[in-house]
């Protein structure tokens, strides 16, 4: 894991000299390129790393302007972007994330499994960035939230595999969620992160039919806010990421990971006919037990 990580860390860099360097020229001669944003996203935040997270938001304060998640608009030219979500609405977020953002007036989006409130997460096991100690914020601490710095976003219901549900049950994840959450919450439930960052086109139409006016994938990108496009991707953050690895992640460095999604799974597809191949041809080919059976 360690080996993974530092590779993903050294192209990000080259990653982000290159476009750097890119805009650079194209500033030279007199073409200027838009202000995107950049939007982040945490599960949980550990007592043990509350003070690393809020050098975090020191890193943020000193350079890049933050926005909520939803914002659409002109950002003005010579500024970095940064939006700040959270998915599952630990209950780690209360105490050790939102003061530290509350002291810098950071805006933050948190999306809530609202059939989980007040229980700890099953698909802890599934996602190792989560602790199954972590419980979801009751509704108590959600009403304590304060509206103007933070807002509630649909998570489903129950967080599942969107992809794999009918019609019927999607419809009921995804809308369900959204009047749950706001009836509990006075909030007007406006966006959507889809759990494990399961999509398809089937339920990037339900969000819209539910009323959301943007949903987020986990597919790192940086997001042109004058476009209208309904889908925007976040990159995954982590409390315990160091100084260079967060610098690259909130300046786009990570923005390459989903340009080469499309080639990973074909690559993946491609591997996996081959080793159904070279399985049904084991399979099929006598060996030599049976050969000398059949003698």
């Amino acid at each position: 894991m360690k080996i993974k990580r530092a590779t993903k860390i050294a192209i990000s860099l080259v990653y982000f000299v290159l476009v750097t360097l890119v805009r650079a020229g194209l500033r030279l001669l007199g073409r200027s390129c838009d202000a995107r944003l950049v939007v982040l996203y945490y599960h949980g935040v550990p007592v043990e790393l509350r003070r690393n997270f809020e050098r975090q938001m020191d890193a943020l304060s000193r350079r890049e302007s933050v926005v909520p998640a939803t914002f659409r608009g002109h950002l003005p030219p010579g500024k970095k972007y940064v939006a700040i979500t959270f998915d599952d609405a630990l209950g780690s977020l209360f105490d050790n994330a939102l003061p530290g953002l509350a002291s810098r007036s950071f805006h933050a989006t948190i999306f809530v499994p609202v059939g989980w409130i007040g229980r700890h997460p099953t698909w802890a096991a599934d996602e190792d960035c989560l602790n199954p100690d972590d419980a979801v914020m009751t509704i108590e601490q959600l009403k304590k939230l304060d509206s103007h710095l933070v807002s509630l976003g649909g998570h489903t219901i129950s967080h599942p595999l969107l992809s794999k549900l009918d019609a019927r049950q999607l419809r009921d994840e995804v809308e369900g969620s959204r009047n749950r959450l706001a009836e509990l919450s006075g909030q007007d439930i406006r966006s959507f992160s889809f759990p494990y960052g399961d999509h398809d086109a089937n339920s990037v139409e339900a969000c819209k039919a539910a009323g959301y006016d943007v949903a987020f994938s986990i597919l790192p990108e940086e997001v042109n806010t004058m476009s209208s496009r309904f889908l925007r991707g976040r990159t995954s953050v982590d409390p315990s990421d160091g100084p260079l690895e967060f610098f690259l992640k909130f300046n786009g460095g990570y923005v390459w990971a989903s340009q080469m999604a499309p080639v990973i799974r074909k690559l993946r597809f491609a591997m996996s006919l081959k080793s159904d191949r070279c399985l049904h041809d084991a399979e099929s080919k006598p060996t030599s037990r049976w050969i000398k059976s059949d003698v």
